[in-house]
Order: C-alpha cells, then sequence, then structure tokens
C-alpha cells in the first residue's frame, strides 16, 4: 500500500477552503460595473441570465454555470471554425466575477472564471496611525 507524502499529506482539502467558501457565496448588493470583449447580444444575454442568477440567490458557482450554459454557449455557434477569445467581468459592491471564454478553430471551447471578494481597505495608510493615542508614548 502507497503511503501519502508527510510533507503534502492532506494539504489539498485545507488549501481549497478558501475557494470552496468563495464559489459557495452568494451575491448581494448593487452590480456597478460590466466589462466586456464579448459581441453586444451574447454580453446583454449573460447580463441578464447573471442578474436573475443572483436574484434568485443562486450561490456564485451556479450562476457561473448558468451563464455558460445558457449565453455563453452561443458562441460556438456563432463563431463556427473560427478562433475566439473574450471576457465578461461583473462588478459588484463585494464581489468581482470574471468569465473567460476560449473558443478554438476546431469547434473546442474552454470556458474559465475567476472569483475575488473586495475588501474594505483605509484610503489613507496613516489614518490608523494619526488616531492612535499611544503615538506619542
Amino acid at each position: 500500500m502507497a503511503q501519502a507524502c508527510k510533507a503534502t499529506g492532506g494539504a489539498g482539502l485545507s488549501h481549497s477552503r478558501g475557494y470552496e467558501d468563495a464559489v459557495n457565496a452568494k451575491i448581494s448588493g448593487e452590480l456597478n460595473e460590466v466589462e466586456s470583449t464579448l459581441p453586444e447580444n451574447i454580453k446583454d444575454r449573460a447580463l441578464s441570465v447573471f442578474k436573475s442568477a443572483v436574484s434568485e440567490n443562486y450561490p456564485i458557482k451556479d450562476a457561473i454555470e448558468k451563464v455558460q450554459k445558457e449565453a455563453l454557449c452561443e458562441i460556438e455557434t456563432l463563431y463556427k471554425g473560427q478562433r475566439f477569445k473574450g471576457y465578461i467581468k461583473f462588478d459588484f459592491d463585494n464581489w468581482v466575477v470574471t468569465i473567460n471564454v476560449n473558443k478554438f478553430g476546431n469547434g473546442n471551447a474552454q470556458f474559465s472564471a475567476g472569483v475575488g471578494e473586495k475588501k474594505m481597505v483605509c484610503p489613507d495608510p496613516f489614518m490608523g496611525k494619526l488616531s492612535d493615542p499611544n503615538l506619542n508614548r
């Protein structure tokens, strides 16, 4: 029986916890911006599908999958026999979701996605130090 590596044994489970937390989260807040290199009709369809998934409280991974199946599949027929690369980025109050499309000339298409949570940061890096009462001690 093969033994697991002592250095990396079990690393995958704790390592993927952040990813699992991110993709299983639900988006709340307003859509701030949509950036895209997709054709206008596919961009509009992807936007409406993603907005409906968010309003129905889908987890982020299910919303991405819904956009890929219902809107971005049209790229395969629109660019039949042609190479196409594009993306659509949804910028919400707390989350940024990017879906990439990589369509090859032989008919295969590859989708990938990126999910990021926005963190609130102090606009002035010295604000904390200036308001610290223990600074002059």
